[in-house]
């Protein structure tokens, strides 16, 4: 009895093509918003990817070229020869500061805007609420709407950033040499596999979550109406969000290790080509900082995957709430 609902489940496609139907007509008027954090984010990426730059130009003066960076510098009495390299640093360091505080600002902007649009919509012309009470349909929408709106600013800003940088390294990998580039691709490719699984899940258990609070609300509307007392009972609750946790750590986790042993195998394959001849020092200096800046991108991206299931699941009831045709305020 209990496996007939799950049969009866829409695809993730379909699910995905009913929240772009329904919701997507709030989220078109701040389009311009979601353009700028992809910009922003470009840019993010591009100074993420030029910080391991001044390194592999110290490697580069230790091994016997100390006059370059000073006469770039035009300052060749001041700092020596390491005086490029750190004004590169402070550079791309300011850079990415400020295209990172761009990025979420407009994130921030297109989330908000979106959800609260798609709240007053659903809210004003509510569909499918025949069988519901008032009291009911406010605690899912404005329950649904304040989850979507916390959430999705962040798995989007770390999506979004973590994602390209993702893509940036691979690209660079691949540049300095094909096989190395490949075999990073290919565990990248297994550990986001296994992220989507993990968000398949982290949905699943999400919309179970969601159908014990609107028992709760029901119990409570009841209760209320009638004017007799609830039992609160808040181990459900409590017993659902530690296994959501659970969840996604043990989807990060793997993720990660996945990721780590594909940097293992990365970092053991430019060492035997840098001894072979086919790469230099510098370009081994570049692959390894690269592998050590993505430890952190790969822990937040790990985690955010998977709160993404939550998400659109609350997604997916409110699109259940609104007009097929959508609309929005500017």
């Amino acid at each position: 009895m209990s496996t007939a609902p799950s049969a009866a489940l829409p695809t993730r496609g379909e699910r995905l093509a009913a929240i772009r139907d329904r919701l997507g007509p709030f989220a078109r008027p701040h389009r311009r918003h979601l353009r700028a954090a992809l910009v922003a984010s470009v840019l993010v990426t591009a100074g993420q990817l030029a910080l391991p730059w001044p390194l592999t130009w110290l490697v580069e003066l230790g091994s016997g070229d100390g006059s370059g960076p000073a006469a770039l510098a035009g300052l060749p009495g001041i700092g020596g020869s390491t005086l490029g390299p750190v004004l590169a640093l402070l550079a791309v360091g300011l850079a990415l500061g400020w295209s990172e505080y761009f990025q979420r600002a407009a994130v921030a902007k297109y989330v908000v805007r979106s959800v609260n649009d798609a709240r007053v919509g659903i809210l004003t012309h509510p569909q499918g609420t025949a069988d519901r009470a008032p009291g009911e349909l406010l605690t899912l929408v404005v329950s649904d709407t304040a989850r979507l709106r916390v959430g999705l600013k962040g798995v989007l800003v770390h999506v979004l950033q973590h994602g390209l940088f993702l893509l940036g390294v691979s690209v660079v990998l691949l540049a300095l040499d094909v096989w190395i580039g490949l075999a990073y691709l290919a565990g990248l490719g297994v550990a986001i596999g296994v992220a989507l699984v993990g968000t398949d899940r982290a949905a699943a258990m999400a919309r179970l979550r969601r159908h014990r609070e609107s028992r709760v609300v029901n119990d409570a509307l009841s209760a209320a109406r009638s004017g007799e007392g609830l039992i609160a009972r808040p181990t459900d609750r409590e017993r659902s969000v530690a296994i959501l946790t659970q969840l996604k750590g043990r989807t990060a986790w793997v993720f990660q290790g996945l990721l780590g042993l594909t940097a293992c195998l990365v970092l053991t394959l430019a060492v035997q080509f840098t001894e072979s001849g086919r790469l230099s020092t510098a370009d081994l200096a570049l692959v390894a900082s690269y592998l050590l800046m993505l430890h952190y991108p790969m822990m937040r991206l790990g985690r955010q995957v998977t709160r993404l299931g939550p998400q659109l699941t609350s997604a997916e009831r409110l699109a259940g709430l609104a007009e097929p045709t959508g609309g929005g305020t500017t």
